[in-house]
């Protein structure tokens, strides 16, 4: 059974395979729900961090089932094989949204990881847009690597 899904092929090229590593459907969620934690003045910033810290827990444990069951929905063909590329595709898209996340950032992220108290919280050593964006690129690097040590797939 096909699902809406795309699933990496062994012939689609690299940036083709970044971009169906990407949780889409995670990150729309994502993005929809973290609307609702909009911080404001009378923001009661305790309860957020609790929201946002549930919110964050479960689309993590999300993405990679989700990832995993279109993998392997994709065609009806279940081969050993098969297992291991959608195994290695959710651990990849669960990864690829937790970076996602940090790399564009949320104040509520920003207060989580420097402690502060209020929404005018500045980067600090654990927390740094640029720090966000250097992660994210050498991820884009990396990733292509790894399928090819842990699945046997050229580049």
């Amino acid at each position: 059974m096909k699902t809406i899904r795309p699933a990496v092929a062994e012939d689609d090229g690299y940036i083709q395979k970044l971009i169906k590593y990407i949780p889409v459907e995670v990150i729309a969620a994502y993005t929809a729900m973290v609307g609702y934690l909009a911080i404001g003045p009378t923001t009661d910033i305790p309860v957020y961090k609790i929201y946002y810290l549930v919110l964050l827990a479960i689309l993590f444990i999300a993405s990679p089932v989700w990832t995993y069951f279109a993998v392997l929905d994709d065609t009806d063909e279940n081969t050993d094989q098969k297992k291991k590329r959608a195994l290695f595709h959710s651990a990849i898209s669960g990864f690829a949204f937790l970076i996602w996340v940090y790399a564009t950032g949320n104040p509520l992220l920003q207060i989580l990881l420097c402690k502060c108290t209020t929404a005018n919280c500045s980067d600090c050593a654990i927390y740094s847009h640029a720090l966000g964006s250097m992660i994210l690129v050498l991820f884009t690097l990396v990733t292509p690597l790894l399928e090819r040590i842990i699945l046997g797939k050229k580049l």
